[in-house]
Parts: C-alpha cells; sequence; structure tokens
C-alpha cells in the first residue's frame, strides 16, 4: 500500500480554465456545494514572486446538511468538505482527489465513511462528465 497515491488523478483533455468552468457546473449539477477556493498559483506569484502553472483547489460537500446536525455524522463532518486540486499540465488539466479509506471496524465511523464514499462516488462520476463532455467535443 506504501506504493499507492493518497489521491486519485483524473486527466482532463480540456486547458485549465475551461477544466475549472467544467468542474464548477458538474459539481453544481450533481447537487455537490463549493464551500470555498483557494487559488494557489495566484498566492505564490503574489506572497513569493513565484511563477507556476495554474493551480486551484475547491472545497466541495453535499448541498444537504448530511454531514452535521444530530441526525448526521460529525465523523464525516471532520474529513468534509473535500479538497479537489484542479491543475494545469500543458493544454490538458488534472483533476486530483484524496482517496477514502475502506470504513473502519467501529460500526458509528464506518457509518460516517459510508456518507464520505457515496459523496467521493457522486463527485468521481461528476468529473466522469467533464472528461467525456471534452472528448465528445474532440
Amino acid at each position: 500500500m506504501a506504493d499507492e497515491s493518497a489521491t486519485t488523478t483524473y486527466s482532463i483533455p480540456e486547458p485549465f480554465d475551461e477544466a475549472a468552468r467544467s468542474m464548477r457546473r458538474v459539481l453544481g449539477e450533481a447537487g455537490l456545494k463549493i464551500t470555498g477556493e483557494l487559488d494557489l498559483s495566484g498566492r505564490l506569484r503574489r506572497r513569493l514572486l513565484v511563477d507556476t502553472p495554474p493551480c486551484l483547489v475547491l472545497f466541495a460537500g453535499p448541498s444537504t446538511p448530511v454531514l452535521d446536525g444530530p441526525a448526521g455524522h460529525p465523523g464525516a463532518a471532520a474529513l468534509a468538505p473535500l479538497h479537489i486540486v484542479i491543475s494545469a499540465r500543458g493544454s490538458k488539466t488534472e483533476i486530483h482527489v484524496l482517496r477514502i479509506t475502506p470504513p473502519p471496524d467501529d460500526e458509528r465511523e464506518a457509518s460516517a465513511m459510508a456518507v464520505l464514499v457515496r459523496f467521493r462516488a457522486q463527485l468521481a462520476q461528476a468529473i466522469e462528465k467533464i472528461g467525456m463532455r471534452a472528448v465528445l467535443r474532440g
């Protein structure tokens, strides 16, 4: 397992700006909510005067409050929102999402992880739509 990446990486045949717009759109279409954004390349340019390829982090979660409240899963809330890293790779774009480990033996934690696994599946379907749209246009 040590050789396995901690993230799942998707290669999208779209330039960065178009892929970022597409990502925002498909998240909304899937009923997922962007709770924040961080422009890493812009921050590096402003703070350190270092030019890097475009890189953006989107913080995303379910648009319904399944992760908090008395009926929710506080264990899942600790891992949400998920961080989606969008980075330029020449004329293509890579999207990186943290892998979710299998549910632990503890029943309460397993329930919380199941919520995250379902959310992660929704996210994967949304990202795959971007790739399919780009391929069909090309």
